[in-house]
């Protein structure tokens, strides 16, 4: 956890002011809407913003890495058992400044998977261990070739704590995409929050690649 909170991890949260790394905020105009280009990330910024965050954080035993590939995409493979937790993943560091994707649709993945149903995560605070995040499931073709998935705004899925946030509860609310924090890509055995299983995940060996990021009209 030091990668996304600093020295101390999660507890360094705790100290007011205390400094936590972060990633560059994505530059997105009406003339280039791409927000992460595998191919265009040297290794050096690749490591600096991304990292693997895996069920060891509480108390499962999956085990991926997340690589930049020379062929120019990110790979997420590893191997997850669900017993305890049931997900790997790779997030990037919370941005600078929030991202501002509102006069966008949503949000186009270019990607190459298995056949099992993974996830997108979005983050619009810097409280990503506690507070209301947005889940939407999405399947990559396991074909061979890089297919691209459309992911709208309107369909993510509030989730707080492991638990799906419903209409009519105090914590609820939806994204627009206005002010986008971070970002996660994920295989979990549950598909928005502890009491929907996902019913395209089994445990075991996965392998997940994503060659671009991008906003859509």
């Amino acid at each position: 956890m030091d990668f996304f909170d600093g020295p101390g991890g999660m507890f360094a949260r705790m100290i007011p002011g205390a400094p936590r790394p972060k990633a560059r905020t994505p530059t997105v105009t009406s003339g280039d809407s791409v927000i992460f280009d595998f191919g265009a990330l040297d290794a050096r910024t690749f490591d600096a913003t991304f990292n693997a965050l895996n069920d060891v954080v509480m108390g499962g035993a999956s085990d991926a890495e997340v690589t930049l590939e020379r062929e120019g995409y990110a790979r997420l493979a590893g191997e997850t058992e669900d017993v305890r937790g049931g997900f790997a993943s790779f997030k990037c560091r919370d941005f600078e400044r929030p991202l501002d994707l509102s006069a966008y649709e949503g949000v186009r993945l270019t990607c190459r998977g298995d056949g099992k149903t993974y996830k997108v995560i979005l983050y619009d605070n810097d409280e990503s261990w506690g507070g209301v995040a947005f889940h939407q499931t999405f399947v990559c073709p396991s074909n061979g070739e890089f297919s691209t998935v459309d992911l709208k705004f309107s369909d993510f899925v509030p989730v707080q704590r492991g638990r799906g946030v419903a209409k009519g509860d105090s914590g609820y609310r939806t994204t627009t995409g206005k002010n986008v924090m971070s970002m996660q890509f994920m295989l979990s055995k549950f598909e928005y929050g502890m009491e929907r299983k996902n019913t395209g995940y089994a445990p075991g060996p996965f392998e997940f690649e994503l060659k671009r990021v991008e906003a859509y009209k």
